[in-house]
């Protein structure tokens, strides 16, 4: 009895040491494959920006023309896409998982904060030109706009440059983060606090 209970043994330590081996790799192919999909989801987010800061240019181009017919149309064209974009980014944003990004983590979960921040600021602001019923701008509206087109500008030059590390594209924003939320210097101060 006691030879067949010491087989048992050493098969059931075999069997439990190599499931625990088949484990750990399945969780380190699983992680890697969720850090190709954040920076795939980086370069598409980029693309995306990309298309705003254009839109964003043209629309600001045009924002004083509040009277012309045509540059109402393109007013409207143009803020139509900037919103489709954003609306595009945003659900990008709630698919990325910075968490397995090792050390780079708090600079993954700090950009998908920032452009969480700027999709609400556009949302809102689409929600004055419904109101209002024009897409008529004050000074600071057009100053966070402006901030806007750089950051999604930097993103994609980063982004296009190929690095390995092209999220860290986020310690170049702040100052233009600070413009667009009014929150972004406390937000930041907690964060280095941790």
């Amino acid at each position: 009895m006691k030879p067949k209970m010491r087989n048992l043994l050493v098969l059931l330590l075999v069997l439990s040491i190599t499931y625990n081996f088949y484990m750990l790799y399945d969780n380190k192919h699983s992680i890697k494959q969720e850090q190709r999909r954040n920076q795939s989801g980086l370069g598409f987010i980029s693309i995306l920006g990309k298309n705003i800061a254009g839109r964003l240019e043209e629309f600001l181009d045009h924002s004083h023309e509040v009277g012309n017919e045509e540059a109402r149309e393109i007013l409207f064209n143009s803020w139509r896409i900037v919103q489709g974009e954003s609306r595009s980014i945003s659900t990008e944003l709630t698919i990325m998982s910075p968490r397995y990004m090792g050390d780079l983590a708090p600079k993954w979960s700090l950009l998908q904060y920032s452009l969480i921040r700027i999709d609400q600021f556009l949302y809102g602001l689409d929600l004055k030109f419904l109101e209002q019923r024009s897409y008529s701008i004050n000074d600071e509206e057009t100053e966070k706009l402006k901030a806007v087109i750089t950051v999604y500008t930097k993103i994609n030059e980063e982004v296009n440059k190929e690095t390995e590390n092209s999220v860290l594209v986020i310690d170049s924003l702040t100052e233009q983060m600070k413009i667009i939320d009014e929150y972004y210097a406390t937000t930041l101060e907690s964060i280095n606090q941790d």
